[in-house]
């Protein structure tokens, strides 16, 4: 597969870099992209919050009413900051995960999930704050 490509980008080719070094970034990359198509395709992808339907089970709706709660608040967070926390979070990957299907530094990562937990916790304050 990575010749292929090589042979569909061979334009692209910068005789001044190493050759070994562009296949490997090459096959690297077709390797994520397989490893994402994966995830699709069995069903661990990520989908938008109004498409997941959250089974219940427990006996009450507290803990779906929670839940939608949490996703609605997870929905107002930047988009990078969305994304990284539905990765950890939700989908459980680690933060050494996150950050190679990110392709951003772990510290990245643990700096972006920081800022949402920050965030997170001004939300429900001032959500607590309406209820009362």
């Amino acid at each position: 597969m990575t010749s292929i490509r090589a042979l569909e980008k061979a334009h692209l080719f910068d005789p001044e870099t190493h050759l070994d070094r562009w296949l490997f970034r090459m096959a690297h990359n077709l390797w994520l992209n397989e490893l994402r198509a994966r995830r699709v395709r069995q069903g661990g992808g990520l989908v938008p919050v109004e498409d997941v339907d959250l089974p219940d089970t427990s006996s009450s709706t507290e803990v779906n009413i929670l839940a939608r709660e949490v996703f609605s608040f997870i929905e107002q967070l930047p988009e990078a900051q969305r994304v990284t926390v539905l990765l950890v979070y939700v989908e459980g990957f680690r933060y050494a995960e996150a950050a190679e299907v990110l392709e951003i530094p772990i510290g990245t990562v643990m700096s972006r999930l920081a800022a949402a937990r920050k965030r997170l916790t001004t939300l429900a304050g001032e959500q607590k704050e309406k209820g009362t």
